[in-house]
């Protein structure tokens, strides 16, 4: 259990810390998804003394269920889709559609707000964050984006992820290592790790962009 998304980022930091003394990190660049992973990725940005980028991918939830994704999206359009899942709940083609466009344009919105501009990442170790992974489907999708850029390493680093080999696997082919400090066999949800875990706002976020560019 983590008091917050900044205290395990700092524990998360520790870690990462190790690696890049045994140098298997060399030129960082903290990749964080936000809401939720920007206070992780903060933390972990300190530690390296490494730059923050942002990427946007949005999961697409199932109906009824905001918190269960079915699928993801990225701010360019890729779209991932857990057609298991997707069949389990029925879900039609229109819905996926729907639900798609509205997530591109929530993204937009949010790129423009937070005005943080891109970092290169070609040849580059990425360490791609967030709170905590669930289905696994955000960050693969983020993942494949990255990997576009063609940087030198992906590193996946969560708090909290469901001990699930298929999760585990599927998160394992699109990154070069995995640092996940949980993996509970009864998982639940990631928000049951934290004793805060509330919805960050928009002007959270932008605060915290602004604290690490201080210390820059």
């Amino acid at each position: 259990m983590y008091e917050n998304r900044r205290s395990a980022g700092k524990m998360l930091a520790e870690k990462l810390k190790k690696l890049k003394e045994e140098g298997k990190i060399v030129d960082p660049v903290v990749v964080a998804l936000p809401r939720g992973g920007v206070p992780i990725g903060v933390e972990i940005a300190k530690a390296l003394n490494a730059p923050l980028d942002l990427l946007f991918v949005k999961k697409i939830p199932a109906p009824g269920n905001e918190e269960l994704a079915i699928g993801s999206v990225s701010e360019n359009g890729i779209v991932f889709l857990n057609q298991e899942l997707i069949d389990k709940f029925g879900v039609d083609e229109s819905y996926l559609q729907e639900k798609g466009i509205e997530k591109i344009q929530e993204m937009a919105r949010l790129r423009d707000k937070y005005k943080h501009d891109p970092v290169p990442l070609e040849g580059r170790d990425v360490i791609l964050v967030d709170d905590g992974i669930a289905t696994g489907a955000s960050m693969y999708l983020a993942a494949q984006s990255i990997a576009r850029d063609l940087p030198r390493s992906i590193i996946i680093a969560v708090p909290v992820a469901p001990k699930d080999e298929n999760i585990l696997n599927m998160l394992r082919s699109v990154s070069h290592h995995l640092e996940i400090l949980e993996t509970p066999e009864m998982f639940m949800s990631v928000g049951r790790w934290y004793d805060d875990f509330h919805q960050l706002s928009d002007e959270e976020v932008k605060e915290l962009l602004k604290e690490l560019k201080v210390k820059n």
